[in-house]
C-alpha cells in the first residue's frame, strides 16, 4: 500500500512541476538522501527528494477483531490497522541554486494545497486498497527537524514535512473459524433461499403435512373399526336368532 501511494503522488507532483515551471524532465525523486555506507544516494543534484521518515499507528481509530458470517460459518478476522505516514520533501540544490530550491519547495506546498486528498476517483493508478489518503502540512520544532536529518545521516536542507493520514490496512487472513450451530429451526447461511417468508412458508407446510398425516391415520383407524364391527355383527349367532325371532312386519 505504501509502495503504491508514494510513487503515484510523486508522479503527479512531477507532472505539476513540469506544468507550472515549464520543465521537460522530472525534478522530484522518491529516495533516501544518504545510503547506508554514508554516500549520497542521489545520482545528480538540483532535485527535490521525497523520503518516508516514519510510520505510526492511528490509535484513536484502533479497532477490535470482528466476526462475520460466511456460508454457514462464523469467521473471526484481524482488526483493521490505521496508519499515518510522515514524509519529508527536501530540496537538494547545490551551488548558487538556493533560490531554485526554495521555489520548488513552494511548489510542493502549492501542490498539496490544491490537492490534499487522494482517492481512487481523483488519482489514476492509486491502489483500490487505498480508500483515502489525506496530506496535512506538519510543523516540526528545530529539535525535531534536526533529529530527522540526523537520523537520515544528512545535513540540513530546505524542506517541508507532510503527514499522510487515514491509510487503512485490512487483512484477509482468517484467525479462527467457528462452525455454526444447526438444528430445528436453524438454517446455516447460504443453505436457504435467503427469504424469511420462504422459511415461514416452509415451516407452515411442514406443520400442515404432519397434521394431514395424523388425520389420515385417524380416518383409517375409524374405517378399520367400523369394518370390524360389521364383521362381528354378521358372525354373531345371537344376532341371527334375534332376527329370526322377530315377527314379520305387517
Amino acid at each position: 500500500m505504501i509502495h503504491n501511494l508514494l510513487p503515484v503522488v510523486c508522479s503527479e507532483l512531477n507532472d505539476y512541476f513540469k506544468s507550472r515551471y515549464g520543465l521537460r524532465e522530472d525534478r522530484l525523486v522518491l529516495s533516501n538522501l544518504i545510503d547506508q555506507d554514508g554516500s549520497v544516494a542521489l545520482e545528480g543534484s538540483n532535485t527535490v527528494v521525497c523520503s518516508l521518515v516514519n510510520v505510526e499507528e492511528e490509535t484513536t481509530l484502533k479497532a477490535t477483531a470482528g466476526t462475520t458470517s460466511s456460508r454457514g460459518t462464523f469467521v473471526k478476522s484481524s482488526p483493521d490497522i490505521y496508519v499515518n505516514l510522515t514524509i519529508i520533501f527536501s530540496s537538494y540544490f547545490v551551488g548558487k541554486n538556493y533560490v531554485e530550491a526554495l521555489k520548488f519547495l513552494s511548489g510542493v506546498i502549492y501542490f498539496f494545497q490544491g490537492k490534499p486528498i487522494f482517492t481512487n476517483e481523483n488519482t489514476p493508478g492509486l491502489s483500490e486498497n487505498i480508500e483515502k489518503a489525506v496530506f496535512d502540512l506538519t510543523s516540526l520544532s528545530f529539535h525535531d527537524l534536526s533529529a530527522v536529518f540526523q537520523m537520515m545521516g544528512s545535513k540540513y536542507l530546505p524542506s517541508v514535512v507532510y503527514r499522510a493520514r487515514m491509510l487503512t490496512f485490512s487483512t484477509d487472513n482468517i484467525e479462527d473459524t467457528i462452525p455454526s450451530i444447526s438444528g430445528i429451526g436453524i438454517s446455516p447461511e447460504g443453505d436457504s433461499d435467503g427469504s424469511e417468508e420462504g422459511e415461514r412458508a416452509g415451516a407452515k407446510g411442514t406443520a400442515e403435512d404432519a397434521f394431514n398425516r395424523g388425520r389420515r391415520r385417524i380416518d383409517e383407524a375409524k374405517k378399520k373399526s367400523n369394518d370390524y364391527d360389521e364383521e362381528e355383527s354378521e358372525d354373531d349367532p345371537f344376532e341371527k336368532s334375534r332376527n329370526r325371532a322377530k315377527p314379520p312386519l305387517s
